[in-house]
Parts: C-alpha cells; sequence; structure tokens
C-alpha cells in the first residue's frame, strides 16, 4: 500500500503507556489538499494520522506510535469502549476522508480505507469490527462526522474481509549485503515503515540481508524491501545495490 508521508507538527509524542485500540473514522469536509495545508500548520492546532482522497491516495501525518489531536473532546459519546478520564486521542488512531458529510463515497474510497484499516487492525491486534471501527460521532455526538453517506459497516466488513486473508508477501531467499546511503530504520517484521521500529543503523553501515520483497510498502515508487536474520525488514531505497563479492 503506498503511503505518501507529509507530516504534521500538531502531536504528542509516544502515546503515555497507552496503544492503539480503536480506529475512528472522520470526513474532511474538504479536499486531501486542503487537509495537507490544514494539518501543517501549526496554528490549527488539528491533524489525524492519515488522509484518504477520492482516487485512494493515501497521505500520513502522524507516526501511529504517537498521539495525533483528531478525537479529543468527548460529548454525549456512544462509543461502548470508550475510557473514563482519558482522552480517546491516546488510544485511537485517526483516518480523515476526502468529501463532505452529504457527499457519497467513492469505491476508491472505500477500498482504500478498508485496507488501510486492515493493516492497521493487523498491525495492532485491533479486532475488525465496529466495535473498534467508528465513526467521529460515536464520540462527540454534537457533529454528525463521517456524515450519513458513508455506510460503516461496509467499510467494516470489507476491512474484515482483507483482515480474514491477510497479504503475504512475495519472499525471494538470497542473502547479500548492502550499504546505508543514509539512517536506515530496522522494521519489525513487515516491510512497511508503519511497522513497529526495531532500531535505527546510521548511514555508511553493512547491512546483511537473507532474502528480499518486491511488494513491500511503495515508497517514491520503491517497494523492495530486505528481510534481515530476524525477520525484520529495511527498505531498499535507503541503501546502495547488492555489494558483489560480500
Amino acid at each position: 500500500m503506498a503511503i505518501r508521508w507529509i507530516g504534521s507538527p500538531n502531536k504528542d509524542k509516544g502515546r503515555e503507556g497507552y496503544r492503539p485500540e480503536a480506529v475512528v473514522i472522520h470526513i474532511m469536509e474538504g479536499t486531501l489538499k486542503g487537509t495537507d495545508a490544514w494539518f501543517t500548520n501549526e496554528e490549527s492546532g488539528v491533524s489525524a494520522h492519515y488522509g484518504i482522497g477520492k482516487t485512494g491516495e493515501i497521505h500520513q501525518y502522524v507516526g501511529e506510535s504517537d498521539r495525533a489531536w483528531h478525537a479529543g473532546r468527548i460529548v454525549s459519546p456512544t462509543w461502548r469502549l470508550l475510557k473514563a478520564d482519558v482522552s480517546p486521542n491516546w488510544y485511537t488512531i485517526g483516518i480523515e476522508h476526502e468529501g463532505s458529510e452529504d457527499t457519497p463515497w467513492s469505491d476508491a474510497l472505500y477500498q482504500a480505507s478498508a485496507g488501510l484499516i486492515e493493516e492497521i487492525c493487523r498491525r495492532w491486534t485491533i479486532s475488525c469490527d465496529r466495535d473498534h471501527i467508528i465513526g467521529h460521532r460515536e464520540i462527540r455526538a454534537d457533529k454528525t462526522c463521517p456524515g450519513l453517506e458513508v455506510d460503516l459497516d461496509k467499510l467494516v466488513d470489507m476491512a474484515n474481509d482483507i483482515h480474514q486473508s491477510p497479504a503475504t508477501f512475495n519472499f525471494v531467499k538470497k542473502p547479500g549485503i548492502v550499504q546505508t546511503r543514509v539512517d536506515v530504520n530496522i522494521r519489525e517484521m513487515a516491510p512497511t515503515s508503519a511497522a513497529p521500529l526495531v532500531r535505527t543503523v546510521k548511514g555508511g553501515k553493512k547491512l546483511s540481508y537473507q532474502g528480499w520483497t518486491s511488494n513491500g510498502l511503495n515508497v517514491n515508487g520503491n517497494a523492495h524491501w530486505y528481510k534481515d536474520a530476524d525477520g525484520n525488514y529495511f527498505w531498499a531505497g535507503a541503501t546502495t545495490r547488492p555489494i558483489p563479492g560480500l
């Protein structure tokens, strides 16, 4: 799944001991481009982890291990898993969707959202059901977000269908060695920058690998990831080509 990193200053580093337990669905009431501008503006004071456009393009603003500012206000909540005296921002992941509350979702928007939800649920061991995939209005009843045109049951069913058949990677077993061109993040057990960080290797260091996959997370047009002896992954775009003879 191709995800473009945008980044937002509006966040808290870490989650103060909490972890993601649910996904909150939002509507942008605008465009993906406008949301990029709004979330990168420090004065806006708001953010979400992801934004998805009508064509299925996905942007990321905040890392999943950090707290975004998307669902902190609680008004007459109906969500039964809400924690008392704790901001939902600490234990949820927020996804914004392009459009308005009275605009039907495109197939591409549904498909991209379902795919992202499935990845998040699998990554954080979140149950893929309506108790854990919720609309913003279930936390803040003075809003109708994400609107009446989105079928949340359909969205959850689509994500759950994918969840029941998790993706496999076309792993090619062929050991080798590369050199890091910049600092490289080693990701836990999955070829995606959203997977938990194991460690960071400084630029100019040699890294050995056991093989690779060519269908990991697509970063800047490159979905090639190496797998190390511990089963963790690092992105090939941050390394040299394999060093011959080593």
